[in-house]
C-alpha cells in the first residue's frame, strides 16, 4: 500500500508538470491564441457538437476555455464539459438564467463570474462549483456586458432599455462570509448613465477603467461618452465624445484607446497614466456600417467586423492601427458582431496570422481570414459549416483550447468543438501525453 502512495505522489507530481494549470483572468474574448489551429477547411474538422436549447432564447452560452475545460451557461445551469467529447465533468444550478447567452463567464484566479438574468452576477469556485457569493443590482437590467477582473475587483454594466437608467459596477470578489453559498455583495461603486450599457466591456488602463454607452436615445447615432473612471473610487477622471451607442469592449493598446459604434465609426485617442484623454491626438475611420465587434490589434494591423448594406451581408476590416487608416476589407456571410479571434501560432513558421470570426446570419458557421505584414487584399475560406440541423445564426466569440480546437455556439443551441485534423494525427504519435492527460483529469476529478 505505501508503494502504491509513493507511485501515485510521482504521479500526481508529474500530472502537474504536464497539466499547464493557467491562473490567469479569462474574459469573453480570449481573442489570441498561440496553439496550432486549424487555418483551412481540409484540416478542419467537426470533433463533436452538443446541443443546449433550441433557439437563441435558450441557447448556451459562448463558451469559455480555462485548462481545456469548457464552460458554459444554459438555463439555470452552469456546466464543466470535457474538451475530448463534450461530457459534462460537473454542473451546478444558479440562481437566474443568463440573458440569450451571447456574453461568456469571466474566469479569473480560481473563481467564475457568471452574468445572470435581472442585472445578476454570481461567483463560483472553479474546483467544486460551489457558489461563493450573489450580487444583484438595485437598478435592475440585464447582463450583456462582459465581466473583466482586476486587481481583486470585477467590473460590468447593465442595461434596462434604450432610454432608461442602469448601472455600471465595481465588485470586490472577496468572499467574506464562507459559510454561506448566497452571500448578498454590495458593490464598492456604481456608475448610473441614461441608456445603460449593452456589451459595453471596459479596458484597464493603470488605476483606472475606460467604458463607453448607449446614447440614451431610441437611435443609433446620437452623441455618446468614452468614460474614464478611478476604477478602485467610480471618481469620473475624463469623458471622450462619440457618435452612437458604444457597445463592444473597449481596447487599451500601446497608449491608447480604440472604440467602435453601431454609428458606424471607429474611434482611437491617446489616454495618459492620469487618465485624461489627448483630444489633440484623436483618429476616427467611417467604417460605412455598424460596428459592434470589439477590435483585435495585432502587429499594428487592427481586425474589427463591421454590418454589410443588407442583412446576411457583413465585412472584417484590416486597418493600420497607428493612423486608422483602412488596409483592406474581406467579404463575410454575414455582419461579425462579436471580437475576433486571432492566432499566431503558426507566425514564426510561415510570417502569417489567422483571423476567425463568426457572423450573425445562416448557417452560422467560422470563416478564417490569412492575413500577414504587408497584405493588402483579402485572403478568406468558409473553415467550417453547420449541418443543416445545426443552421442558424450567430453572435459568439471563439475561444480556443491548447490543442488548437476551436469553440462555438450559434443560436441552433449547438456548441460545436472544431479541431486541427493535423494535431489530431500528431498526437496520435505521441501516445504517452495522451496518457499523461488522462491521469491529469483523473487527479483533477479526485482533488476537485
Amino acid at each position: 500500500l505505501k508503494k502504491i502512495k509513493n507511485i501515485a505522489v510521482i504521479l500526481l507530481c508529474v500530472c502537474i508538470l504536464f497539466s499547464g494549470i493557467n491562473a490567469s483572468a479569462l474574459s469573453e474574448n480570449c481573442m489570441h491564441t498561440s496553439s496550432k489551429t486549424p487555418v483551412s477547411s481540409a484540416t478542419a474538422e467537426l470533433k463533436w457538437q452538443k446541443k443546449f436549447g433550441t433557439s437563441y432564447v435558450s441557447a448556451p452560452s459562448v463558451p469559455t476555455v480555462v485548462d481545456d475545460i469548457v464552460i458554459v451557461m444554459s438555463g439555470k445551469t452552469l456546466y464543466k464539459l470535457d474538451s475530448e467529447d463534450g461530457s459534462v465533468i460537473k454542473s451546478v444550478e444558479m440562481a437566474e438564467k443568463p440573458n440569450y447567452g451571447y456574453t461568456p463567464v469571466t474566469y479569473a484566479d480560481g473563481v467564475i463570474y457568471c452574468p445572470l438574468n435581472n442585472a445578476t452576477v454570481q461567483a463560483f469556485n472553479y474546483k467544486t462549483m460551489k457558489s461563493l457569493w450573489i450580487y444583484r443590482d438595485s437598478l435592475g437590467g440585464q447582463s450583456l456586458t462582459p465581466i473583466t477582473y482586476s486587481d481583486g475587483c470585477i467590473y460590468t454594466g447593465f442595461w434596462n432599455d434604450e432610454d432608461e437608467y442602469a448601472n455600471y459596477v465595481c465588485i470586490n470578489v472577496k468572499d467574506e462570509n464562507k459559510q454561506k453559498t448566497d452571500e448578498e455583495k454590495s458593490a464598492v461603486w456604481s456608475f448610473k448613465k441614461l441608456g445603460g450599457f449593452y456589451w459595453a466591456g471596459c479596458a484597464v488602463v493603470g488605476n483606472n477603467i475606460v467604458f463607453g454607452s448607449d446614447d440614451g436615445t431610441a437611435y443609433s447615432d446620437r452623441a455618446s461618452n468614452l468614460y474614464c473612471l478611478n476604477k478602485s473610487t467610480g471618481e469620473k477622471i475624463d469623458t471622450y465624445s462619440v457618435k452612437g451607442d458604444q457597445r463592444s469592449t473597449v481596447v487599451y493598446d500601446s497608449g491608447r484607446i480604440y472604440a467602435s459604434t453601431k454609428a458606424g465609426y471607429l474611434y482611437s485617442v491617446k489616454i495618459g497614466s492620469d487618465g485624461k484623454f489627448d483630444d489633440s491626438s484623436a483618429k476616427t475611420l467611417n467604417l460605412s456600417g455598424a460596428s459592434t465587434s470589439t477590435p483585435v490589434i495585432y502587429n499594428n494591423r487592427l481586425y474589427i467586423g463591421v454590418q454589410g448594406s443588407g442583412f446576411g451581408n457583413g465585412s472584417i476590416k484590416v486597418i493600420d492601427a497607428s493612423t486608422l487608416k483602412l488596409i483592406y476589407s474581406a467579404k463575410i456571410k454575414g455582419y461579425p458582431q462579436n471580437a475576433p479571434l486571432v492566432s499566431d501560432g503558426y507566425y514564426s513558421d510561415n510570417g502569417k496570422i489567422y483571423v476567425y470570426v463568426t457572423y450573425n446570419a445562416a448557417p452560422g458557421g467560422i470563416t478564417v481570414l490569412t492575413d500577414s505584414a504587408g497584405q493588402t487584399s483579402p485572403v478568406t475560406e468558409e473553415l467550417f459549416t453547420p449541418d443543416s440541423d445545426s443552421s442558424n445564426q450567430c453572435i459568439s466569440t471563439i475561444s480556443a483550447d491548447s490543442n488548437g480546437t476551436l469553440y462555438y455556439r450559434n443560436d441552433s443551441g449547438n456548441i460545436f468543438a472544431v479541431e486541427n485534423t493535423e494535431n489530431k494525427a500528431e498526437k496520435s504519435e505521441f501516445w504517452i501525453v495522451r496518457i499523461f492527460k488522462a491521469i491529469v483529469n483523473f487527479f483533477k476529478n479526485l482533488f476537485s
